[in-house]
């Protein structure tokens, strides 16, 4: 029977591996992007944050924020939520901001102190009723605020996040967030020790509970055979 639970175990883990290398094959240029083979980065490098909120009105196409194919923020302002490289920029409006998050290059804006930001790929991170976000990878040059970026331009991500209430129908908001270099995102083998993790404890669970059928089933033959001896 314990081999029979560890082979189970095994197919569990083998399904969700199954499962995580499917998941994870739309984000392998995250993976990729992110390893950023062509930028050593080096004491000195630049390391900041941005945060930013939007004064406009958003929208997106179908007027459903979970079903839309194409966005646009109705006026991007950075905010005072800064961090690194970008401690002390002031406020700068950018204005409407549109993106498609299945054109990788459709997200970009900019000004001459801020500097720029252009997009390489957008990722779909989260997708649940009234609320959905992206993963953005690309490029920011620095504008006139600070010059001194290294690299420059430097590898940067942004966080996309929409919200919308009630779900589907609602008004829409939205916020930002930039980071030099890039935010990580989770690793295959993350998710893969998570999964060996929940099999593990699978075993565990069903060799409990076989441990105690057994010892019922035994316990139950003895009242059994207790019955049938002569008083």
């Amino acid at each position: 029977m314990t081999r029979s639970l560890f082979i189970r175990a095994c197919g569990v883990v083998a399904a969700i591996t199954a499962v995580t290398c499917c998941a994870l094959t739309s984000r392998a240029d995250i993976v990729t992007q992110n390893e950023l083979p062509d930028v050593v980065f080096v004491s000195g490098t630049s390391t900041g944050s941005q945060a930013f909120a939007d004064i406009g009105s958003p929208t997106v196409d179908s007027g459903n924020i979970n079903t839309g194919t194409s966005f646009t923020i109705g006026n991007l302002i950075s905010t005072g939520a800064n961090a690194g490289y970008f401690t002390g920029l002031s406020t700068q409006i950018f204005g409407p901001v549109a993106f498609s998050p299945a054109v990788g290059s459709s997200l970009s804006f900019g000004n001459a102190t801020f500097g720029s930001f252009l997009s390489t790929s957008i990722t779909e991170q989260s997708n649940v009723a009234g609320e959905r976000s992206f993963y953005v990878l690309g490029n920011y040059t620095a504008g006139t605020f600070d010059p001194a970026l290294a690299p420059n331009p430097a590898p940067a991500s942004m966080i996309v996040s929409f919200t919308q209430s009630p779900a589907g129908t609602g008004s829409i908001s939205d916020s930002a967030s930039i980071s030099i270099p890039p935010e990580a995102v989770p690793e295959p083998s993350t998710i893969l020790l998570a999964g060996v993790g929940l099999a593990g404890g699978l075993v565990v669970d069903q060799s409990r509970r076989h441990r105690r059928r057994k010892f019922a089933g035994q316990a139950g033959g003895l009242d059994n055979d207790s019955s049938t001896i002569p008083g």
